[in-house]
């Protein structure tokens, strides 16, 4: 079995997909970096072989992995994420106004997306967070001087209100939530994220910070 690393070959201890991505994580993690990606003769290693990654002989011919920075891969992805919050702003507006206009069905179905991206970018902050080993109570940004843990429990009460009114069926209330308080609120968040974003890209947040 070839193993790569970021294309460079790595020596094994037995041919299976348990020393494979034991040798790699441990170079990676000499070089203070992370395994991104995984692949066995070219296919994506899906989560439960990472998790769980079998041990016994493997006919696999080439395991190749790739690594990156912390810091460069948190703020990639957190710029990611307030890009998608940009068109979320724009997705509740227009949401809240189909429903104003009687279109709720219409209307609803594009909000479960909406909700969707919410929850990518609640888990994008959380595993963020636990890479970098932030202490979210102890951060806090230029622009706010609010703890983000507290701004993050602020946010999701914002949306545990969208399914509130969901559950309710109280169109009027969602379509009012939706244009007034979390249009601007995936705003903010979108600016907050590319803030942390620059910190960590320059090192002013560094890991266990």
């Amino acid at each position: 079995m070839q193993v790569l690393l970021d294309d460079q070959p790595l020596t094994i201890e037995r041919p299976t997909l348990a020393a494979a991505l034991r040798a790699a994580q441990d170079a990676a993690r000499e070089r203070g970096r992370i395994i991104v990606e995984a692949f066995a003769d070219g296919r994506p290693i899906s989560d439960d072989q990472l998790s769980n990654p079998d041990d016994t002989p493997s006919e696999l011919g080439r395991v190749a992995l790739r690594s990156a920075e912390p810091k460069a891969l948190v703020s990639f992805t957190l710029v990611d994420a307030a890009d998608a919050l940009v068109h979320v702003a724009d997705d509740h507006e227009d949401v809240g106004g189909k429903i104003q206009s009687g279109e709720t069905q219409e209307a609803l179905a594009k909000l479960g997306e909406s909700i969707a991206t919410w929850q990518a970018v609640c888990d994008i902050l959380n595993k963020s967070a636990s890479l970098l080993k932030l202490d979210l109570d102890a951060l806090t940004l230029d622009s706010d001087p609010t703890p983000l843990s507290t701004q993050f429990t602020a946010m999701l009460e914002k949306l545990g209100s969208i399914k509130t009114a969901l559950e309710s069926q109280d169109f009027s209330a969602l379509s009012d939530i939706l244009l007034y308080e979390m249009a601007p609120l995936a705003r903010q968040w979108s600016a907050t994220l590319r803030e942390i974003a620059d910190r960590v890209r320059d090192g002013r947040i560094r890991s266990g910070a």
